[in-house]
């Protein structure tokens, strides 16, 4: 029988992945967030260092602060809400998985808030809860930089995450001089932006794709009368364990951007950049 030398064991250290960080969230999650490099390839890992991991929205801005706890609804439902309830959108399902995509992403969908009088395992409160299943950080090539994968199985119309990150006025979003992570979101009537460049979690670090499996939905919960719209990540096809999630950025992001989208999908919207869109 054969002898393996270390050689070989060399050889195949050098393909596997390393793992830079256990848990990117330092118990943020519910779940550890791994980051995984490629040894393959040289990828710039400097990023994570000054970077502040929070699964909430921080008020910079003070929006939040400012308001006037004036109270909007409250539902009276015993335990589970139902299809009446004035809370229901009729979105959720069983389980709290999504039955009607085209009906999430219609309008904001309204969860039931923390005054209303029904169970907190009520099926209208969903993405309130946070996430739910595991992801990892992941080296994904030398152009497209970090993304993220699931680590187990996700059905269909699963929530897997709010984007969060620094909520800031459009003043400040505009003397930081960098869209790249800038997500826009409302409170109440005005519009403002969720910037998570140094602060936010994983979603942050979801890449594009002209054919994306990952939908973002406006989400609803609070009692005050003057809403934050929560920017809510759910799976737009059975995902496999160890396949990327990935979200169409918009044309608004692509707008300014000078170079060619790498998506690969036969829907690439942005293949030869800004200058000539198929």
């Amino acid at each position: 029988m054969p002898i393996i030398g270390k050689e070989w064991f060399t050889d195949v250290a050098k393909q596997q992945p390393m793992v830079l960080y256990e848990d990117i969230s330092q118990g943020c999650e519910r779940f550890v967030v791994p980051v995984y490099s490629n040894p393959r390839f040289f990828m710039d890992s400097s990023l994570f260092e000054n970077f502040k991991y929070t699964s909430r929205i921080i008020d910079v801005a003070g929006q939040l602060a400012c308001r006037s706890a004036s109270p909007t609804f409250m539902c009276q439902c015993a335990g589970q809400c139902s299809t009446n309830c004035e809370c229901s959108s009729g979105v959720f399902g069983e389980g709290g998985t999504v039955e009607n995509m085209e009906l999430l992403m219609w309008d904001t969908v309204r969860e039931c808030n923390e005054y209303c009088n029904c169970a907190l395992w009520c099926g209208n409160r969903v993405a309130q809860k946070g996430a739910m299943y595991p992801v990892e950080i992941f080296a994904r090539d030398p152009w497209c930089g970090w993304g993220v994968r699931a680590s187990v199985d996700i059905a269909f119309g699963t929530f897997i995450g709010e984007y969060a990150g620094e909520l800031i006025d459009d003043e400040e979003a505009m003397d930081r001089h960098d869209s790249t992570f800038l997500f826009e979101t409302k409170v109440g009537s005005e519009t403002l932006t969720i910037d998570a460049k140094y602060s936010g979690n994983y979603t942050r670090f979801i890449n594009h794709s002209c054919a994306p499996n990952v939908k973002v939905a406006n989400i609803s919960w609070d009692y005050d009368k003057i809403q934050l719209i929560h920017m809510c990540f759910f799976t737009d096809k059975a995902i496999r364990k160890g396949e990327e999630l990935t979200i169409d950025y918009g044309e608004a992001w692509w707008a300014n951007k000078k170079f060619p989208c790498l998506c690969k999908s036969s829907e690439c919207r942005y293949q030869f950049g800004n200058d000539q869109r198929t």
